[in-house]
């Protein structure tokens, strides 16, 4: 094959983004692995290599332990959501740790681990040139306002003063920390890649993207021009009609669906 044919073959962008999830029974095994080869016999009927009981290990095969091992284990697990990278960040700090009482206080809390990895990645996001990175973090805040993401339409209207062409540009720009997600329309909805990902936004902990996500250009409302008639004259009828009319917070039109 020639050097020209070789060129007809080159891909037409520079990454590539694959969802790839790990089976719970899969993220299971090595979450019990990586602990026991870790923290010693802890009852998981690993195949590691298991050291004599970690601190740690003391403490949660003892009988003061809350919870069982199983149990911190399920919520890793959980927490992961098939991603081995955060199942494995999550791993890390808890190797960090020696009591139950570092365990308990940190669990409604992003691990540092994991928001020192998602900076990583904006932090390419914002080197981006011309206005790819105001697009990416526009794009993350608005897909953020639901958990379930936004329609393409949707997102398009939102960055309207942007040329995007289509879902595929708001992905380039966003370089995998927004995914398609199943819908039940025609529109592509976009969403974050990872729960984690998704309190990363919400509670604010990038200011960057909290800061676009205000800026966020919502279309005011339009009105189309109505030909209006003389009023009807006040009868005693239509008077009663209109005060035992219940008030309404918004206008209800026919064939529209409910606002998610």
């Amino acid at each position: 094959m020639s050097k020209h044919e070789e060129s007809k073959l080159l891909e037409p962008y520079d990454h590539v983004s694959i969802n790839m999830i790990i089976p719970d029974m899969a993220m299971t095994n090595y979450i019990a692995w990586d602990l026991e080869r870790e923290h010693g016999d802890l009852g998981l009927d690993s195949p590691a290599r298991k050291p004599p009981l970690s601190p740690l290990g003391q403490v949660l095969t003892s009988k003061i332990a809350s919870k069982s091992v199983q149990k911190y284990m399920e919520e890793i697990v959980d927490a992961a959501g098939g991603n081995v990278s955060l199942a494995k960040a999550r791993l890390d700090l808890l190797h960090t740790m020696e009591t139950l009482d570092d365990l308990e206080a940190r669990r409604d809390q992003l691990p540092t681990n994991i928001v020192a990895m998602f900076e990583s990645g904006l932090k390419r996001i914002e080197t981006q040139p011309g206005n790819q990175h105001e697009i990416a973090l526009k794009a993350l805040g608005a897909a953020a306002t639901d958990i379930r993401g936004a329609e393409v339409p949707v997102l398009r209207e939102k960055l309207q003063k942007f040329d995007i062409r289509s879902g595929e540009d708001i992905l380039e720009a966003v370089r995998g920390f927004l995914l398609s997600t199943p819908t039940d329309t025609e529109s592509l909805r976009l969403a974050a890649f990872h729960l984690s990902f998704f309190r990363y936004i919400t509670e604010r902990y990038h200011q960057g993207i909290h800061h676009a996500s205000q800026q966020i250009e919502i279309p005011k409302p339009s009105f189309y021009p109505q030909e209006i008639g003389t009023p009807s004259p006040v009868t005693p009828y239509t008077l009663s009609r209109s005060i035992t009319q219940p008030i309404q917070p918004f206008i209800i039109r026919k064939d529209t669906r409910d606002w998610a």
